[in-house]
């Protein structure tokens, strides 16, 4: 009786763990369908859409992403909509499925508790910067957390892990970075195990293949990623930071609490504040690694994986909150993986040889870490599920940009049959992706779409622009829709430049967009 006991309550607790998934899973998407739905896209999410549509083919496409500074994966799955659909919508709820399907993984595998993964379902960067702002980050995170739920698996075999690390690897150049980390934790994890500890038989080929596979998805993303040498996209091939420098340092230092407590430090500019956060944010390195100290192969990848982000955020770029919450991604996915471990004493067995005190000192601070882990998490979920909330709640009333409002606009209002130009160049993607066509860009002097960095473009002043419209004016063009990112403030004789409509409502400052109809001027004097 009491096995049968046993078995209908495994039953039942299965049972409800898999409400649980589904309840979760279909509540996250329901916010995010409406979440998604209501967001207006901006420039680094329209820019890659038209990359895709507009690119005549694969190789041109592969050309136009060596511009881009990410790997491929992303653009390659944009690309395969675009054969069904020019709607830009449809990648949104693409997106929307991937930061879905990611939120099963966790709920269903993770070892965190139904309240913890509650709390970072609706956390800030998963149900804000990975859900609504459709861009390569959210499929990486999805490939973090599918590798952590499919780890077991390793005593089988390592070919499919190393697959999910190749992909990983093509999706964004943070998660290439993570990747490589998680790869060699594997391979330490290989060469480390014992027999007696696991059921351990895999092939050679197997792992030959494995490897293979990986360094393939680490050399194709590293190609991608290296920009071209006419490229300007952050500097391109130059602008690197070798030399030391401290308030740097405390800036590249201060993402970290960035990406676990979301809320935002004090400016750059205020040395003092970056490095007292600087202090904070090593402390809770040390207290995280205290955590992990008796599983030292996930000690080894939080510390790797953190170490190599920061160095890339201090040698090249410092990055925005999508960027640093992948340091919130390696906590989680250290504390997933060692789960599926064993306490080691490898790191601890030599405390003995220390001094007395010394040993008493780290003893109890080992137990004050031990004690408080709970504490710490649910700090950090809390922390997370206020920003998200918070964000979430402000793009359904402020629009993240103008471009969606401004082109709804011009199509009610039949203004896009004129011939139309746009500058700045770079933030007409907007603009150019809801109306669907090609604008004239002064930067480039020519029709486009997207915008890429390189030696091709030159950022113009206001008095070039209307230059370049009064030829194009005079080029069999009567009257031109205007649309710049900025109140134009200055004039020209041979032309009139009448004032339409304005959109300023926006988040991204660079997106408020002023409408102007321009036509010769027959008045002009002689």
């Amino acid at each position: 009786m009491q096995l049968i006991d046993k078995i209908s309550q495994d039953i039942a607790g299965k049972k409800d763990d898999c409400l649980f998934v589904l309840w979760l899973t279909s509540l996250f998407f329901c916010f995010g369908l409406v979440g998604i739905l209501n967001h207006a896209m901006w420039r680094d999410e329209l820019n890659v859409w038209l990359i895709t549509r507009d690119s005549i083919s694969l190789i041109e496409l592969f050309q136009n992403i060596k511009y881009e500074g990410h790997p491929s994966l992303w653009y390659i799955c944009l690309y395969i909509i675009n054969q069904f659909t020019d709607n830009p919508v449809a990648m949104q709820i693409f997106h929307l499925l991937i930061a879905t399907t990611t939120i099963y993984i966790f709920a269903k595998y993770s070892p965190f508790t139904q309240f913890q993964k509650i709390l970072f379902s609706f956390g800030y960067f998963p149900f804000y910067e990975y859900l609504l702002i459709s861009r390569n980050y959210a499929i990486g995170v999805l490939y973090i957390f599918l590798f952590c739920a499919l780890f077991p698996s390793r005593d089988r075999g390592y070919i499919f892990l190393s697959a999910i690390l190749a992909l990983m690897a093509n999706t964004n150049a943070y998660c290439l970075l993570i990747s490589v980390a998680l790869g060699l934790t594997l391979i330490f994890d290989r060469i480390t195990i014992r027999k007696s500890d696991r059921n351990f038989t895999i092939q050679a080929s197997n792992i030959i293949a494995s490897i293979l596979i990986f360094f393939w998805g680490i050399i194709v993303s590293v190609l991608t990623i290296i920009p071209p040498s006419d490229s300007n996209l952050q500097g391109g091939l130059n602008r690197w930071m070798f030399q030391f420098d401290l308030h740097r340092l405390t800036q590249a230092i201060a993402r970290i609490w960035n990406g676990y407590i979301v809320v935002l430090i004090p400016g750059d500019s205020q040395h003092l504040s970056l490095f007292c956060f600087s202090l904070v944010t090593l402390f809770i390195v040390v207290f995280v690694s205290t955590l992990l100290i008796r599983k030292p192969l996930i000690l080894f990848f939080y510390i790797t994986s953190t170490l190599i982000i920061l160095f890339f955020n201090y040698i090249k770029f410092l990055g925005v909150p999508r960027h640093y919450g992948h340091h919130y991604i390696i906590l989680l996915a250290s504390l997933w993986l060692a789960s599926y471990y064993p306490p080691s004493n490898l790191l601890t067995k030599n405390i003995k040889k220390f001094s007395l005190a010394l040993q008493k000192k780290i003893i109890n601070w080992m137990q004050f870490v031990r004690k408080r882990k709970k504490i710490f998490i649910a700090i950090v979920l809390y922390a997370q599920l206020a920003g998200g909330l918070v964000a979430f709640s402000r793009d359904l009333q402020v629009p993240y940009s103008a471009g969606r409002e401004t082109a709804n606009y011009i199509k009610s209002h039949n203004l896009d049959r004129m011939f139309i130009v746009g500058s700045r160049d770079v933030n007409m993607a907007p603009i150019s992706g809801y109306l669907n066509r090609k604008i004239y860009y002064p930067e480039r002097q020519r029709l486009g779409s997207f915008t890429l960095f390189n030696s091709q473009r030159k950022d113009v002043e206001p008095s070039i622009v209307l230059e370049q419209v009064s030829q194009l004016v005079r080029e069999n063009n009567p009257e031109i829709l205007l649309i710049l990112n900025y109140n134009l403030e200055q004039s020209r004789d041979d032309i009139i430049v009448s004032p339409i409509a304005s959109f300023t409502e926006s988040l991204v400052s660079g997106e408020k967009y002023y409408l102007y109809n321009v036509k010769a001027n027959s008045k002009k004097p002689k």
